[in-house]
Formats: C-alpha cells, structure tokens, sequence
C-alpha cells in the first residue's frame, strides 16, 4: 500500500502531520476549557473558543469498537480499532490494533500507541495488552 502526505494541509491540520513525520500524536486542545479535539479544527467544539493550542496525549486507551480489515490474500484480516484515550471520553484515534487477532477482539482491552512505519511516514498503530 502507497500512503502519501495529505494533498492539502492547513492551519488547522499541520500540527497533526508535522508530528506524524516526527512519530508523535499531536491533537488540538482548546486553551480555555482544555477539551481534546481529533480530528483538528479551528474551533473547540465545547466552548467554541478559537484558541486552540497543540499537545501530545499520553498514548493510553482503551478499545472502543473496531472493525476487521481484509488484507492481501493469505494473509489473516487486520483489527483496526476506536481507541478511546484515557484524556477524555469520546476522544478516538482510529488505528490499526497489533497483538490482537480478529478472532479474540476484547471491547474494553488496554490498548498503547506507538508507530508503524510505511510508506516513509509515520503512522499511529495500538498494541493490544498492558500499559508500557
């Protein structure tokens, strides 16, 4: 698979693919209420405020809900999950699940973030199992 930079990048999304480059999760977060935004946008979705500043989460959640991804032919199907964050409720990255095959997927299971390398990007991958 050839995965590319966004075609388009601006104000509100630089900060999230700049830190991919750099192998870091970099998500909005309004300075007035401190409410995480994924994805980026120029206004807090709580208060409204266009102060929003950049911070890098903790990598902790846990698995929300997730689908199973065919991949090439013989090759067994991929869990990519709605990691929930442990900075706040209904905060989703959603990524890839390692360590966990289609056929055990634990709704609830301690998930951490790292990276996968592909394409010559950064990407956010989760690992199944307990906190690093």
């Amino acid at each position: 698979m050839t995965v590319t930079w966004p075609t388009r990048m601006d104000h509100d999304t630089v900060a999230y693919w700049e830190g991919l480059r750099e192998a870091k999760l970099i998500l909005c977060r309004c300075r007035e209420c401190e409410t995480w935004i994924h994805p980026p946008r120029a206004c807090c979705p709580a208060c409204w405020s266009d102060d929003i500043g950049h911070e890098s989460p903790s990598g902790q959640a846990t698995l929300f809900s997730y689908l199973i991804q065919p991949t090439a032919p013989k090759q067994p199907p991929e869990v990519v999950g709605w990691a929930e964050l442990v900075e706040q409720k209904e905060l989703f990255v959603v990524a890839p699940v390692e360590g966990m095959s289609f056929d055990n997927v634990e709704i609830g299971a301690k998930l951490t973030l790292g990276f996968r390398e592909q394409g010559g990007i950064s990407l956010p991958v989760f690992s199944a199992g307990e906190e690093k």
